[in-house]
């Protein structure tokens, strides 16, 4: 009886006992901001993976024992932990997050995870550093705000490209650009640059169909282990984009957002223009020449005599016009005699001669230039009810630029969503529809029009920034009254005209979207099923109306290209938990992805009128037509471990199956496993001095597939004729494919470390990797007598390492709420080139005309410039021709110059005090060398202040020497001969010294820059002041922002004022190193309004 009783107890005590361990634990999750209730916030007992979410209202609910700590986490917000006590309610309010270690960020394939469990490199953007910028584009917003990741703006332009690279370049002549992904769907960005850098410089990428105010959050994937799992498109990173549409936060009730800013824009800087000497040659007026070598101006006739000493310029320049006055340029020289006499009668006097006009110098730059403006509108609307978010949203984005008939718009219409259905399967989707316009005067890079005749269309920068200084671009005429055609006074186009007849347009229409659907199994099991499209259609078109010199018949042409791709996605995810400290988490998964892009052309020759610039409306047309299709299915696990939240281990593989290789080699598999150790709880340091340590460390592969229609070689069909008959044709093309081409691999070490002080006032986030990539594709030369000049193989191999650093420091916090937070980010790429293929080198081309360009050869770092040099003797002088006393050309072209920098640094500033905040970002490029045209073609010119001094003779200095044996010159001593051979600055320069007609060697500079990039003031309004004044408003906040407010390039020629952060080509493209000129740079100034309802 007593051993019954006292079993009896015992039951009793240890039920009472369990249930005093486990019991359900619920509460509320609110916003200290405001006090809303969150949706979707994290709620984990520590160092297991049990864990729920709160629902739409706040509300969570969990099992838990005493003892244990519930941790609270949510994308953009601190996390909070506390340990359980006897309670059963736990309400908790989150607020916005200061320090990046203890975020909830998003990985790859769309996960969420804690970032101490990470280990590998990630960096999260928030929205609001991307937004009310005065910058629409949200490539170049992110620039300088993370480690790592290299951002090029192509030049001022409406829509004008961006070019990314993370972690250095990995290919050849491939994309080395990132993978997008948007809303969990591969986003394409390429630039579908169909026309030449010659005829196009501000062909846009597709990212510019992002608009920032729909960004959500942004997250940069670096290393290949953080985006192995994404497949053969991660080998370059991957750019993780959440939408607002695609969000899963929202508060509770209805909320509209609505925001608005405003900017002005004027192009950032102009050279430093000479005003003494005139249009012409050796110090002699001549209307009909482009350099400005000639006479002086007569309004510095007196001074330059009287530095001189001598009566040496009159001011008397034609002896048949008063001193001072000069005839008319356009009907005063041969070209426009010629042309404009009938045309202009006003231009002549009673007796038929060129009237004068004043020889004196001209803005030529401020009057073509105007003040262009970027007006940026954004409304959004989201709704939280008991199971169900929607969210809805509009946008439109209008920019005016600089450059007459320069514009680019971006509309965007968003919808989306979320819900739980009643057998608890968990439904998402959202769909984007953008409408992006641009147009622009044809805009070909300047450098081709001057050099070689590869210039196409009458590009606004074939002249725009070296005309005579005496042509008064803005008030003579452009056009002939009678039919239009181009005036100018030589057989040029005339800027004003192309800008107002000759333009390019693109018209984009974009749509993309997913659906998804997530179900619980089980406790430990959950399944996700994700599909997407993501597809657009482009129609471009450029006309050239008929009167022109460079198209004088005229031309119009239309390119329709349509990118289609679909996405699906099926995960299988069991986690479980083996006591309180253990816990795993397996998942394995499907990936099927599917890309079309159709291209097709049509051109028009000779408009047979002027005004009805349509293809119909030509006498001959062509077409073509262009297709290609590819296909790609992985399948892929990852494995996750954590103990006691303190170790984590990671591990992953993928295998691919492409369509775009030989079926022997379509199927690769590539690994990945990483590990990170909080070491400070490990063991226990105090937290007074090192708050936060955490060490990482991972190795990865990542492949990669080919190109399109690299396998197989095939004829090439087309039409010869015979006998004006055309007969159907086929012809073998240059390159021979490779039916055993092979999948090119990445793989990469990284190693970093995370660490806090003094309760976060110092961050220190610190990442080596090293890279290596291996049988790369490249394109091969071989004996022409295989009947081809190139073959596609695997021979490349490249290596890359890297330092990245994110510095977060906070030096002042005070009680009266004043904190000044400065984040520097760090990075330092070094790359070598280990094979460029059978050869050792491979030559990219850059400029079109000469050996300059991009070269990578072995045992060089990747890219080099590439070109002539100027001859010099063993010792370094260089050798000058006893003929001319100009330097001697060497016969065999070089490296130049390393165009990548040494490091660059970026470095925001934010203060905030009551309200207020004041946010300045600067960043540093510390070396890389640029060949400019932009230089070379001022100095060939005449143009630059610099070169007023130009009255004395000058003597290059050098030793003679033999232009045939490229050896130094001997006297009867066996000594070098010192050159003695005066030229005057004209020849110095005009010839084939110093200027653009010299060695390539001679228009190298270092671009070292350091620039303000971006400055903005905002104020919040307090709720108490505008429940007073405006009451059905949430919140209201109002900034002034500037853009690319002050730059300087210390190492550039002097006075040249050039902004060297310029696309060489196009963003794509793998040519580095290059001004051949294009769109300058533009600084803006903007105002930005953000309310909520």
């Amino acid at each position: 009886m007593k051993k019954t009783l006292l079993l009896s107890l015992l039951g009793v005590w240890l039920c009472i006992a369990s249930m005093a361990q486990t019991r359900k634990i619920t509460g509320k999750v609110t916003s200290s901001d405001d006090g809303s209730s969150l949706p979707g916030v994290s709620v984990q007992v520590k160092g297991t993976a049990k864990g729920t979410q709160t629902d739409v209202d706040g509300n969570y609910s969990i099992e838990a024992t005493s003892g244990v700590t519930l941790v609270f986490s949510f994308v953009g917000m601190n996390t909070y932990e506390e340990k359980l006590g006897n309670q059963s309610v736990l309400n908790v309010s989150l607020g916005g997050d200061t320090k990046q270690l203890s975020e909830v960020v998003v990985t790859a394939i769309g996960i969420q995870r804690e970032k101490r469990a990470l280990a590998y490199a990630v960096s999260n953007v928030k929205a609001e550093d991307l937004q009310q910028r005065s910058e629409p584009d949200a490539l170049r917003a992110l620039n300088g705000k993370v480690p790592g990741v290299n951002i090029i703006a192509g030049g001022g332009a409406p829509g004008q490209a961006t070019r990314i690279t993370i972690r250095g370049n990995n290919s050849f002549a491939g994309n080395n650009q990132p993978l997008f992904v948007v809303d969990g769907i591969p986003f394409d960005n390429s630039v579908n640059a169909t026309d030449g850098f010659n005829q196009n410089t501000v062909t846009s990428n597709r990212a510019y169909d992002i608009d920032p105010n729909n960004v959500e959050s942004l997250t940069v994937l670096k290393g290949a282990a953080a985006s192995a799992l994404y497949g053969s498109r991660a080998a370059n990173g991957v750019v993780v984009i959440t939408t607002k549409a695609g969000s899963k936060s929202a508060k509770k009730g209805l909320e509209v957002t609505y925001t608005s800013s405003y900017s002005t824009e004027k192009i950032s800087t102009v050279p430093e223009y000479q005003d003494t000497y005139t249009q012409g040659s050796n110090q002699t007026y001549n209307g009909g020449f482009i350099g400005n070598w000639g006479t002086v101006f007569p309004s510095e006739v007196d001074r330059v005599n009287q530095a001189l000493g001598f009566e040496r310029y009159s001011k008397v320049i034609d002896s048949n016009y008063p001193a001072g006055q000069v005839p008319h340029p356009l009907v005063g020289v041969a070209y426009g005699a010629a042309r404009y006499t009938s045309v202009f009668p006003e231009l002549l006097d009673a007796n038929g001669k060129p009237v004068g006009i004043e020889l004196k110098p001209h803005d030529i730059i401020g009057g073509f230039f105007r003040t262009g403006n970027v007006f940026e509108n954004s409304l959004n609307i989201s709704s939280t009810g008991d199971k169900t978010t929607i969210s809805a949203g509009a946008s439109r984005m209008t920019n005016k630029g600089i450059i007459p008939n320069s514009t680019a718009s971006r509309t965007t219409l968003n919808f989306g969503g979320n819900a739980i259905l009643a057998n608890k399967i968990t439904m998402s989707g959202n769909v984007n529809y953008v409408n992006t316009e641009q147009q622009s005067p044809q805009s070909g890079a300047g450098y081709y029009a001057d050099y070689g005749g590869l210039g196409f269309g009458g590009s606004i920068y074939g002249r725009l920034f070296y005309q005579p200084r005496n042509y008064d671009l803005n008030g003579y005429p452009f056009e002939n009254p009678v039919d239009g055609s181009n005036v100018y006074f030589r057989a040029l186009d005339n800027p004003l005209w192309t800008a107002k007849y000759n333009l390019y347009t693109s018209t984009v229409n974009r749509v993309f979207g997913n659906m998804a659907l997530n179900y619980d199994v089980t406790p430990w099991l959950n399944v996700t099923a994700k599909g997407g499209i993501n597809t657009y259609s482009e129609v471009r078109r450029n006309v050239f109306r008929p009167g022109g010199t460079s198209v004088p018949l005229g031309n119009v042409s239309r390119r329709d290209i349509t990118n289609t791709e679909i996405d699906f996605t099926f995960l299988a995810t069991a986690t479980k938990d083996f006591g309180d400290k253990l816990n795993m988490r397996l998942m394995v998964g499907y990936n099927a992805n599917q890309r079309a892009k159709n291209i097709s052309y049509v051109t028009g020759n000779t408009v047979i009128d002027p005004n009805l610039p349509v293809i119909g409306g030509t006498n001959a047309q062509f077409a073509s037509e262009y297709r290609e299709k590819r296909r790609l299915y992985g399948f892929f696990a990852e494995y996750t471990a954590g103990y006691n939240n303190i170790l984590f281990l990671t591990a992953t593989i993928r295998n691919d199956h492409s369509s775009t290789l030989p079926k022997e080699n379509n199927s690769y598999l590539y690994p990945s496993v990483s590990a990170s150790f909080v070491f400070t709880e490990a063991f226990k340091i105090p937290t007074n001095i090192l708050s936060f340590g955490k060490l990482r460390a991972n190795y990865a592969k990542v492949g990669k597939d080919a190109d399109p229609y690299q396998v197989f070689t095939a004829y090439n069909l087309g039409a010869t004729y015979y006998n004006a008959t055309p007969i159907s044709s086929e012809s073998l093309p240059t390159t021979l494919n490779n039916a055993g081409l092979k999948p090119e691999f990445t793989s990469e070490i990284e190693v970093g470390t995370e660490l806090q002080f003094f309760k976060n006032r110092i961050g220190l986030d610190f990442a080596y990797f090293d890279r290596t990539s291996t049988d790369l594709i490249v394109t091969a030369r071989i004996p022409t007598s295989t009947g081809f000049d190139f073959k596609a193989t695997n021979a490349g191999k490249i290596k890359n390492n890297g330092i990245e650093i994110g510095l977060n420091l906070v030096p002042v916090k005070l009680s009266n709420g004043f904190t000044w937070n400065s984040f520097i980010a760090f990075t330092r790429l070094r790359s070598e080139i280990v094979d460029a293929g059978p050869s050792g080198e491979l030559f990219l081309g850059g400029t079109g005309l000469s050996s300059t360009g991009t070269m990578h050869r072995n045992g060089n770092p990747y890219g080099m410039i590439y070109g002539s040099k100027n001859a010099r003797s063993d010792d370094g002088k260089l050798l000058i021709s006893p003929i001319n006393g100009l330097p001697i050309l060497s016969p065999t072209s070089n490296i130049l110059a390393n165009p990548a920098p040494d490091f660059t640094v970026g470095w925001t500033n934010t203060f905030t005090f009551k309200g207020f905040t004041l946010t300045a970002l600067m960043d540093y490029r510390q070396g890389g060398s640029m060949f400019s045209a932009t230089a070379a073609s001022l100095l060939l010119r005449g143009q630059l202040k610099n070169s007023e001094d130009r009255e004395g003779m000058r003597v290059i200095p050098g030793v003679l020497g033999d232009p045939q044996t490229y050896k130094p010159l001997l006297d009867e001593t066996g000594k070098q001969i010192r050159n003695t051979i005066p030229m005057t600055a004209f020849q110095y320069h005009f010839s084939s010294g110093f200027g653009a007609y010299g060695a390539d060697e001679t228009n190298i500079y270092d671009i070292t820059t350091i620039r303000l990039r971006e400055v903005s003031l905002g104020y919040v309004i307090p709720k108490a002041a505008l429940k007073k004044v405006i009451p059905f408003l949430g919140s209201a906040r109002i900034s002034a922002s500037g853009r690319n407010l002050w730059f300087k390039a210390p190492n550039m020629l002097e006075g040249l004022n050039f902004d060297p952060e310029v696309l060489s080509n196009f963003a794509d493209s793998n040519i580095q190193g290059f001004d051949l000129g294009a769109a300058p740079s533009t600084r803006r100034y903007g105002v930005n309004l953000a309310v909520t309802f």
